[in-house]
């Protein structure tokens, strides 16, 4: 029997929630995540992205989760690149080894799986996903150059990427980084009922106080052509903390749940969703 629901969350940012350090406590943990999930919770569980930005934490909170759901899918986060302090550093020294070692934490818990270019097929419905990365095309559709926002990516998103991704991502190597993420995600999205990204492919539903702010680029990228051939699929993001449920033209229905930090008062919790 193909199911007909999955629950959705993404930003957690648990590290925020929880004060870093406290990941020691599982009971914490816990209690966080209790607070989150429904009362009569679904199979499945997605994320969405953006678990925290400590491994260990992290790791806590997948096993809390699985108290409660059968699988959890799940995509990277640009918060699962943050090396945030000196022992975070010396830990990994690279914040893709620090994304290998957290998805390697993730399945070696049973039903977790990382979405990276890939599809799983769970109680007949086909998830597939990446994590994505900006592209600047916004910023681009509002008259910027690259190189400005390159630069302007480099001053305005230092407590959220440019400062805390090591080696500290060139204006290349993002560009090289996010065609990489794109060709993953183009790999499945033709064959997948639900597709996951952390970043959202279409800036339709910005709040209109952010849609003139060269900014704004940072939170999408131009997904126009995969839309257009997703039909009636499910398409699932995060990134912006702004909550969304629409519809776009191709049909295809764009959802975003974040939780977010307690700064952005979402009042978010896991909601599920009916396919």
């Amino acid at each position: 029997m193909v199911a007909s629901s999955f629950d959705l969350i993404s930003d957690l940012h648990a590290d925020v929630w929880l004060q870093q350090y406290d990941y020691a406590k599982q009971v914490s943990v816990d209690v966080f995540v209790d607070a989150l999930v429904p009362a009569n919770p679904s199979k499945f569980l997605v994320i969405a992205g953006d678990l925290g930005d400590l491994n260990s934490q992290n790791e806590l909170l997948l096993h809390s989760f699985k108290h409660h759901y059968k699988y959890i899918l799940l995509v990277m986060g640009n918060h699962e690149l943050h090396l945030i302090n000196e022992f975070e550093k010396e830990l990994y020294g690279d914040s893709m080894i620090r994304l290998k070692a957290m998805k390697e934490k993730a399945e070696r818990i049973e039903g977790v799986t990382y979405l990276d270019g890939s599809i799983v097929i769970a109680d007949g419905i086909k998830f597939g996903g990446a994590g994505m990365w900006h592209d600047f095309s916004y910023g681009i559709s509002l008259g910027y150059s690259k190189s400005f926002l390159y630069d302007l990516w480099l001053k305005n998103m230092k407590k959220s990427d440019s400062d805390l991704i090591f080696p500290r991502f060139s204006h290349d190597s993002l560009e090289a980084f996010f065609q990489a993420e794109l060709r993953e995600l183009e790999a499945v999205t033709d064959e997948c009922q639900v597709i996951v990204t952390h970043v959202g492919p279409n800036a339709a539903s910005m709040p209109c106080k952010y849609k003139e702010s060269p900014v704004s680029t940072f939170f999408y990228f131009d997904g126009d052509h995969l839309l257009n051939r997703a039909g009636s699929k499910v398409w699932c993001y995060g990134h912006s903390h702004a909550h969304s449920d629409y519809v776009h033209s191709s049909g295809c229905r764009l959802i975003n749940n974040a939780l977010g930090t307690p700064r952005d008062r979402t009042g978010a919790k896991i909601r599920t969703v009916h396919l």
